[in-house]
Parts: structure tokens; C-alpha cells; sequence
């Protein structure tokens, strides 16, 4: 049963940060069609149509426009492209194409997407899970002001995964998801900090 509530725990977690869940920031000029035509980047074109800001929403036109800002190397079109595989909004979901486009951003230094390499690494989506190289996505994410990776962090070190079992180092990753707003981390650090009384 324990296993099941922190399982169900990670999920919401996890999905508490998916682009959907966290909106688009700042305003959106109307014409979406227009902003191309003046060269607006591919990745702010995608983001137009995936979060319906200045377009209709389409995850197939956001496909579009971020499989052309990933051809020419964008991180920010990468980063998308891979959230679109890995929750299944490109038409089907892989695991194993999201965590090519996590590893493309992550390398240019995207946060989201060390965060999200991390977390395949962890699940073992896409790639075979490998709690050292989750640990080590999670780490270069959070060192950015990752929310997610802070509190997978404190996940790996309260399970003891990849990581040896240290509760109090689990609470102080879990005090700074929670600091930058990582509120679904509240209920792992309550319970780690009963445990260190």
C-alpha cells in the first residue's frame, strides 16, 4: 500500500510540471501567422499553437513549428519536442523519442529537459533506468533552479536510490523544491521530517 501512495504521489508530481500544467508566461500578440512571416523563432511559433495563445491550440501544428526550431538547434523547440513524445500529444507517446529530445536540450543546457532526462533515467522511459545518470541530469537541472529535479533529489536520497539513504539530505532538497514553489513535494517532506525525530 505504501508503495502505491508513493507511486500515485510521484505521478502527480511529475505531472504537476508538464508544460499544459504550467502555462505560458507573458502575452502573446494575436497573429500567429504574422509573427512568422516577421521571423519569429520556430519554438515561439510552437508555443503559440501548443498553449493556444495567439492561435488555435493544435499540438499538431506545435509539432510542426518545433520539429523545424529542432532541426536548426534549438534547445527551447527540443525541450518541446520532447515533451510532446513523452505525454503522448504528438499523436503517440515514446518514451524513446522524448528522451532524444531531453538529451538534445539537456546538452545545450536546458533545464526542463535535464530535468526530464533525469526523470527518464529514473523511470527507465526511453532509456534503461540508471539511477546514477537520473541523479546526474537532476543535479546539473537543479543547480538551474529546477523544481522538479530539487525534488526528485530529495526522493532519490529519502528512498535511497542511486544515492546511500540520507533523510536529512532528502529534507534539504525537498525545502527548496517547496521554496521555489514545488508544492506537491510538501506531503515527502512532512513525512521525512517524522522521520529524523
Amino acid at each position: 500500500m505504501k508503495n502505491i501512495y508513493v507511486g500515485v504521489a510521484l505521478l502527480f508530481f511529475v505531472l504537476s510540471f508538464s508544460p499544459v500544467a504550467m502555462g505560458q508566461q507573458g502575452e502573446i500578440p494575436a497573429s500567429a501567422d504574422t509573427q512568422a512571416q516577421n521571423g519569429e523563432s520556430e519554438s515561439a511559433m510552437g508555443d503559440k499553437y501548443y498553449y493556444g495563445k495567439g492561435a488555435t491550440q493544435s499540438f499538431t501544428e506545435a509539432l510542426k513549428w518545433y520539429r523545424k526550431g529542432a532541426a536548426k538547434g534549438e534547445a527551447a523547440s527540443q525541450n518541446m519536442m520532447g515533451f510532446l513524445y513523452y505525454y503522448g500529444q504528438s499523436g503517440s507517446q515514446d518514451y524513446t523519442k522524448a528522451a532524444r529530445w531531453f538529451r538534445k536540450a539537456a546538452e545545450q543546457g536546458n533545464a526542463a529537459s535535464q530535468g526530464m532526462l533525469g526523470l527518464s533515467y529514473y523511470f527507465g522511459e526511453g532509456v534503461p533506468q540508471d539511477y546514477k545518470k537520473a541523479e546526474e541530469w537532476y543535479r546539473k537541472a537543479a543547480a538551474q533552479g529546477d523544481a522538479l529535479s530539487l525534488g526528485m533529489l530529495g526522493v532519490m536520497y529519502d528512498k535511497g536510490q542511486g544515492v546511500t539513504q540520507d533523510y536529512k539530505k532528502a529534507a534539504q532538497w525537498y525545502r527548496k523544491a517547496v521554496a521555489l514553489g514545488n508544492d506537491s513535494v510538501q506531503p515527502f517532506l512532512d513525512k521525512v521530517l517524522e522521520k529524523i525525530q
